[in-house]
């Protein structure tokens, strides 16, 4: 049903000052929801690539475009290897650091809710007190080569834990999954786990817990949050594509209500995040079946949580007019406290 050819993570060697003319070839379109991509890369403002020396710092590379479906690259080596990636990496040991680093703190919580299919942890962060009066919820990683919902986490968390706002302390709280498709990440994956299942689809079923047991951790874990009279405020799911979007989950066209609060989350998204692109409203239709049912909608018909996508551009940084950098999605992240708290001030008024 789904095929993305968009990534690519590699390490090239050789002597330092080497002049590297490279050629990035596409072999095969995407496919999305069966159907295959008529442009073969989105060349509106050109294709982003990295380059680090070192695995950890990124600087932006912009591709020039070649005939047919190839990319083109030009820069000379400053050391003796360099890593060569479609987007800032944000690894397992990344995320392990994080985990490491803020254990002790009063105000960080990691709760294991399970496994993926090869064995690795999962497990949800709950940042902030326990009986905050509003709660969020935030997936990040559903699809392994999607990396600006790893930085946005990390930024989220560190401006929280640093900054300890008694205003955001007492306002609200975040459940956080914060790599939900680790052996995807792992292996080098775009889209599926490793038996094949796209974690942001079928949302409206429980998973089977054996050929999708990231998405089933992650559904009985709201679950158990509902039975203990938690339900989230809203729900995010981030994601990077080529051209950025707010995804909205499926109302009635005439729902006063949610039509304010996303008006309202909107003004904030744009005030104190990166987002400058369009959101995307999706209305009930009698005569539309859907059965490929993505997080947003699930979470709204199943658990009753408002949610949406929010779709990082990977190829634009739209507010500054340059390609995105890690510590862009990272500001962007730390700048959602902000996002939250008068988001949820509005749902108090």
């Amino acid at each position: 049903m789904n095929r993305q050819t968009d990534h690519w993570y590699f390490r090239l060697v050789a002597d330092s000052g080497t002049r590297v003319r490279m050629i990035i070839a596409k072999m095969q379109p995407d496919t999305y929801n069966g159907v295959e991509a008529t442009d073969w890369w989105n060349f509106n403002r050109g294709i982003s690539c990295y380059l680090s020396y070192d695995g950890k710092d990124w600087k932006p590379m912009r591709t020039n475009t070649l005939p047919g479906h190839e990319l083109y690259l030009d820069f000379t080596l400053l050391h003796e290897n360099v890593y060569v990636a479609r987007l800032p990496v944000y690894t397992i040991s990344d995320l392990e650091d994080m985990l490491y680093r803020y254990r002790h703190d009063e105000l960080f919580k990691v709760i294991r809710i399970g496994e993926t299919v090869e064995g690795r942890p999962l497990e949800i962060i709950r940042l902030g007190k326990n009986d905050a009066r509003y709660s969020f919820i935030i997936r990040a990683r559903a699809h392994p080569w999607e990396p600006g919902g790893s930085w946005v986490v990390q930024g989220l968390i560190r401006k929280f834990l640093g900054a300890r706002s008694a205003d955001w302390i007492n306002t609200f709280n975040v459940y956080i999954m914060p790599m939900a498709n680790k052996d995807g990440v792992a292996r080098g994956m775009t889209r599926f786990n490793t038996k094949g299942m796209d974690l942001n689809r079928k949302w409206d079923t429980m998973s089977d817990s054996i050929l999708c047991p990231e998405k089933y951790a992650l559904e009985k874990f709201l679950e158990n949050l509902g039975k203990k009279g938690v339900r989230p405020v809203l729900g995010i799911d981030i994601h990077n594509d080529d051209a950025g979007s707010i995804i909205t989950a499926t109302h009635e066209r005439g729902d006063a209500r949610f039509l304010k609060n996303m008006k309202l989350l909107e003004e904030l998204m744009r005030k104190y995040t990166i987002f400058t692109e369009a959101v995307r409203y999706s209305w009930k239709d009698p005569d539309k079946n859907d059965n490929l049912t993505m997080f947003e909608d699930g979470l709204y018909k199943r658990y009753g949580i408002e949610a949406i996508v929010w779709e990082l551009n990977a190829n634009w940084n739209g507010k500054d007019g340059r390609m995105p950098l890690s510590d862009d999605w990272m500001e962007s992240g730390g700048n959602l406290n902000d996002v939250f708290f008068h988001y949820a001030r509005s749902l108090a008024d």
